[in-house]
C-alpha cells in the first residue's frame, strides 16, 4: 500500500514540478527458499548482515526491498516443535528449560508418572491440566 501511495504521490508531484527528478520505482524483491531450520538460520544471518548497511536497512523497513518465499518445493514449517524430554528412569521425563505446553505433555510416553523440571521451566495452564488428568507429578530440580 505504501508503495502504491508513493507512486501516486510521485506522479502528481512530477506533474506539479516537472524539473523534479523521478522517485525510484517499486524497489527489489528477493526470493527466499526456507526448507529447514538451517535455511532459516542462514537467512537470519544474511538479513543481519544486510541490516549493517543503513541504506539497505532503510529499504527493507520502508518496503522497497521485500522478501518472498519461493513457490517450488515449499515444505511446511511447524510453528511449535515439542521439546524432547530426556528420560532418566522409566515413567520419568525431564525438562531443563523453556515453556512446557500441552503438546509437550501429550507427547510423553504412556506410563510417565513424574517430570523433573529445572527452575527455569514454566508450564502453561493447559499443560498443568493435562498433567493433572494423567496423574503426572512435577519435581523441581536446582540445575
Amino acid at each position: 500500500m505504501r508503495i502504491l501511495i508513493r507512486e501516486v504521490l510521485s506522479e502528481e508531484l512530477q506533474k506539479l514540478r516537472p524539473d523534479m527528478a523521478p522517485v525510484a520505482s517499486r524497489g527489489t524483491e528477493e526470493v527466499v527458499s526456507i526448507r529447514s531450520s538451517s535455511d532459516l538460520n542462514a537467512f537470519a544471518q544474511k538479513l543481519l548482515g544486510m541490516a549493517q548497511d543503513g541504506r539497505i536497512r532503510a529499504d527493507i523497513m520502508e518496503g522497497r526491498h521485500r522478501f518472498c518465499l519461493s513457490q517450488g518445493g515449499v515444505m511446511p514449517v511447524m510453528a511449535h516443535q515439542p521439546m524432547a524430554p530426556a528420560a532418566n528412569a522409566p515413567g520419568m521425563a525431564q525438562f531443563t528449560k523453556g515453556m512446557v505446553t500441552e503438546r509437550d505433555v501429550a507427547a510423553l510416553p504412556q506410563g510417565t508418572r513424574s517430570i523433573k523440571a529445572g527452575t527455569a521451566v514454566r508450564f502453561t495452564p493447559l499443560a498443568r491440566d493435562e498433567m493433572r488428568r494423567r496423574g503426572i507429578k512435577v519435581e523441581r530440580t536446582t540445575a
